[in-house]
């Protein structure tokens, strides 16, 4: 036993020792998972690999269980024919950038390297791993995996951390050697923890699964190849039979995608009719700004929704609104900008946006249509240091009709 225990991968011998111990309750309430299921597991796998058309799909496809599969677009047209039926099968397809760029630590990545990236270059190339996707097998590309888990650009002082692009760019960003199951209450969705499945048994993994169940949790799993010998980067082929039929035999469980599960949790986390929760609470940039994106705030009221696909809040009534929470380190003036789409016949109405015991009131007009974001400076405010709640409602507490998509507000230190 003492030998199979030290064989096991090193990021399940970090979870064993590490989760195992006495933990403090700080209280959180159950995140309610569709269906009253209790937590979530997502298999995912790298590199757009042949095995896993000739070996993973069939046996995923045997239990119905869906896997999110990143790939590159030139090794994807090898074999554009069976991912175009993985895709039939309700299997997703995942951006795993254009060439696989690690550190340049590797040897083989140094003509390749990340630290020779910077965040405009890697923006280009997830674009065009995007566009390269969808014209190959028509499907656009929510989800990212980070390739090789690492999640910078550049060198030294240059160093910068590229999940912001994957936040703009995507739905989610998954990584690689984590230790621990997702947390959907707190999660940051361009950096989803995921641990590794490859070159275990199954019974490895279940006291995470486990863990996953007590805490309902969101467990995602990583692999590479799967196919019929046993070797570091792949996923035994008796470990997804051995899967699929523990996910089969336990009706507490939402197996599902990636995108489909992040995509879920980004809803689901922001309207405030699920989840009573207070948002957590944002901090400025490096240069005292603060971009408050749609889906770190919370809707309130009875018929917001948050809408994934356009990362906006729309369907307002004059009884909803929207809030976040800041953390002011410094006094000062902020000029306030609103990002925003409303037709032509919806538009005209004013909303209130408050941040402490200031505000601005602001007629919204048309910004083309619906599908046309737009962004328009509101006004400048004196915000106080300290931690405020931002506030966006209706003026009119009385008005009929729709309001607005709002996708961001931004505070911009002057």
């Amino acid at each position: 036993m003492k030998n199979k225990i030290m064989n096991l991968p090193i990021n399940i011998l970090l979870f064993l020792f590490l989760f195992q111990v006495p933990e403090i309750s700080l209280g959180q309430e159950n995140f309610p998972w569709p269906e009253g299921k209790k937590f979530a597991i997502s298999l995912s796998f790298d590199d757009s690999r042949k095995s896993n058309l000739d070996y993973g799909i069939p046996i995923l496809n045997q239990y119905g269980v869906k896997g999110t599969f990143y790939v590159h677009p030139q090794v994807v047209k090898e074999n554009l024919k069976e991912w175009k039926d993985a895709i039939l099968k309700g299997h997703e397809i995942g951006n795993h950038t254009l060439v696989h760029p690690c550190s340049e630590n590797f040897i083989w990545s140094r003509n390749k390297s990340l630290e020779e990236y910077s965040l405009e270059s890697m923006r280009e190339e997830l674009e065009q791993a995007s566009q390269q996707i969808y014209e190959l097998l028509g499907v656009k590309p929510i989800s990212f995996a980070f390739t090789c888990g690492q999640t910078y650009v550049g060198r030294g002082a240059g160093k910068r951390s590229y999940a912001p692009l994957i936040a703009d760019l995507f739905v989610s960003g998954r990584g690689w050697l984590n230790e621990a199951p997702a947390d959907p209450y707190y999660l940051d969705l361009a950096e989803v923890n995921g641990m590794k499945m490859d070159d275990i048994d199954f019974e490895d993994i279940l006291p995470v699964i486990n863990y996953a169940r007590e805490k309902n949790l969101w467990l995602v799993l990583v692999g590479h190849d799967t196919k019929p010998d046993n070797s570091e980067q792949t996923t035994r082929l008796k470990f997804l039979e051995d899967m699929g039929k523990y996910i089969n035999e336990h009706s507490d469980i939402w197996s599902a995608t990636v995108g489909e599960i992040a995509s879920y949790v980004q809803t689901t986390r922001t309207n405030g009719r699920k989840i009573n929760h207070e948002p957590l609470p944002i901090q400025s940039d490096a240069d005292g700004n603060f971009v408050l994106k749609a889906s770190l705030g919370k809707g309130d009221g009875p018929k917001i929704e948050y809408m994934p696909e356009w990362k906006a809040y729309g369907w307002w009534t004059s009884r909803d609104s929207v809030v976040w929470n800041i953390d002011v380190r410094k006094s000062g003036k902020y000029l306030i900008e609103l990002e925003w789409s409303i037709s032509d016949e919806e538009a005209g109405k004013p909303m209130v946006f408050q941040i402490g015991e200031k505000q601005i009131i602001k007629t919204i007009h048309s910004s083309g249509s619906w599908e046309t974001f737009k962004k328009i400076q509101l006004g400048i405010l004196d915000i106080t240091k300290g931690k405020h709640k931002v506030i966006v409602k209706p003026k009119d507490q009385n008005a009929k009709g729709h309001f607005m998509d709002l996708k961001t507000l931004n505070l911009i230190r002057q």
